[in-house]
């Protein structure tokens, strides 16, 4: 199996990482793992300046002229995604936003269906599940298996808090390398088929502004082929259409809003 760990921390090497090579290690016991790190702070990847023209217009129409699309190809080409930050004021670095920030567009227009995410964080102190929880959005259609929330402080730990760490360390790997050993696409649930439904119904009413979308939704029944039980069908397009009534203020309207500020 391929694994992708992509180091959120502008040190690189640090607390983070360390945590992640023991988690290859244990994976690695368990049979073939293939490990490659992208450290984002060595990353070809520019800071987002917020066009929107990858949500609006695609991706490729994207002003910033670096390694993204090649890094979206490493991560669609492997089974397994580790995404690795440090918290930072109980958030991910600066490095980890940026990369969620230049893949926004795959939560408008999801792809990562094959790939499996384990998310680790760590922190001097507070702020593990604050981390955690900012990075569950990061790539449109992945499925988190595991969180692995670690605390590094910076002075010495005691022998039962280090056996506490290695043994979650390790129960995250095995549940993370028996994930990644499944490659088939998953039958939806009834949330994700009544995302799909909301996402496409605001494509098509929105398709003068989100242009992308509306493509990428055309003559689709779902993100990918698969079966929808005609119930979950029903019950979902009925609840979504209630939804998008009582959303329809959030639509397309009269006023441009807001205004030009006066100088």
């Amino acid at each position: 199996m391929k694994i992708l760990a992509i180091m959120g921390s502008p040190r690189g090497r640090g607390a983070g990482y360390k945590i992640v090579k023991m988690v290859e290690e244990r994976m690695k016991a368990m049979g073939d793992a293939e490990f490659e790190y992208l450290f984002l702070k060595e990353a070809d990847l520019k800071p987002c300046i917020g066009c929107f023209n990858c949500v609006a217009r695609g991706e490729d129409k994207c002003p910033l002229k670096d390694a993204r699309a090649d890094i979206e190809k490493k991560m669609l080409e492997a089974d397994g995604i580790i995404l690795s930050s440090p918290g930072y004021v109980q958030n991910v670095s600066s490095h980890m936003k940026n990369f969620m920030d230049r893949f926004a567009y795959t939560n408008h227009r999801l792809r990562f269906f094959r790939q499996k995410v384990l998310l680790v964080a760590n922190s001097g102190g507070a702020g593990l599940n604050e981390t955690l929880a900012a990075m569950r959005i990061a790539l449109g259609g992945a499925r988190v298996v595991h969180e692995l929330g670690v605390g590094t402080p910076p002075w010495p730990q005691t022998i039962g808090a280090v056996a506490k760490k290695e043994k979650a360390i390790s129960f995250a790997a095995e549940k993370f390398y028996r994930a990644c050993l499944d490659t088939s696409l998953p039958s939806p649930t009834f949330n994700e088929y009544m995302r799909f439904l909301i996402q496409r119904n605001v494509a098509f009413g929105c398709k003068e502004w989100l242009p992308a979308d509306f493509e990428f939704y055309s003559g689709k029944d779902y993100f990918y082929e698969t079966k929808i039980s005609p119930a979950m069908g029903a019950a979902a397009r009925t609840l979504v259409g209630l939804m998008m009534g009582m959303m329809k203020d959030m639509g397309p309207g009269e006023v441009k809003w807001p205004m030009e500020a006066k100088k």
